[in-house]
């Protein structure tokens, strides 16, 4: 089990996915908190201070790589580790992704939710 303090923040607007995430990561003692679109998430990680961010790239209104963009511009706002989890598999997506400041990119398909989960925990301890 992980520290039960930490937080992570889910960014992803597709409501099955971050359900699957927000149990999966309730059953490890974590609190989860949810962002439906990129300006939402920007928003979040500025007040909540996450421990960790899964952060989906095709989002409403604003999507992932400008969410990474105002994380940067602000460094302060943030030290947590960023996981990109996306269907977005081209490698430019990727590395432009990484060159933002994502810590890890993940193309959702490639992943089974336990092996995502057990990510998420390694970065926690």
């Amino acid at each position: 089990m992980v520290d039960s303090q930490k937080r992570v923040l889910i960014v992803e607007d597709d409501e099955h996915i971050s359900k699957v995430y927000e149990i999966q990561l309730a059953k490890e003692n974590l609190q989860v908190i949810l962002a439906r679109d990129g300006e939402e998430a920007v928003k979040m990680i500025e007040s909540e201070k996450p421990d960790l961010i899964i952060l989906d790239l095709m989002l409403p209104k604003k999507d992932g790589f400008w969410v990474l963009e105002e994380v940067k511009k602000n460094p302060k706002n943030l030290k947590a580790p960023i996981l990109v989890i996306s269907n977005l598999g081209q490698k430019i997506d990727q590395e432009r992704a990484m060159a933002l400041g994502a810590t890890e990119y993940l193309v959702k398909i490639d992943y089974p939710i336990q092996d995502i989960i057990d990510k998420i925990k390694s970065y926690l301890k």
